[in-house]
């Protein structure tokens, strides 16, 4: 079962309501997919899911920030209590099983504890890249909180 399946099959699970759609593999394609409009500013409802090392643990984790954010250096290493470094490309493809720039910000389907920050909980929605770069989920922070049971931190 591809981590898009497993995503669906875990709210179908829960019972929340989402919509899906498949899309080319174009920038921008995903938002419009979802009825987003990309060049509406600012935006937070879009998720990227970015995988991170711990230098010395070698621990990964997955933190879920809007796509127009950044992750603030010293704010991931408060939380995670260690250094930290992005997870290489190879190695986001072992641990997840997605190609980077696909990783869904569902943990609980790859393998990872989910943080998410903060600022979501501001959104009504949020829309995703659903473990493959060509397929995109929109559904309420709500029910995608509800879910995937997030930490939720500040990490921008």
């Amino acid at each position: 079962m591809t981590v898009f399946e497993q995503i669906k099959q875990k709210l179908l699970e829960e019972q929340v309501d989402f919509i899906t759609k498949e899309h080319p593999n174009e920038p921008h394609a995903s938002e419009a997919a979802v009825g987003f409009d990309p060049d509406s500013a600012p935006h937070h409802e879009g998720a990227k899911a970015i995988v991170v090392k711990g230098k010395k643990s070698e621990d990964f984790y997955l933190f879920v920030l809007p796509d127009d954010l950044k992750l603030d250096q010293k704010k991931v290493k408060d939380v995670l209590g260690e250094r930290w470094s992005f997870a290489e490309y190879q190695e986001v493809i072992d641990v997840t099983k997605c190609i980077p720039g696909s990783v869904p910000p569902f943990g609980s389907v790859i393998g990872l504890r989910t943080m998410i920050d903060k600022k979501f909980e501001e959104e009504k929605d949020v829309f995703f890249n659903a473990g493959s770069l060509t397929h995109s989920i929109r559904m309420s922070y709500h029910d995608y909180f509800r879910a995937e049971k997030p930490l939720v931190v500040d990490v921008t």
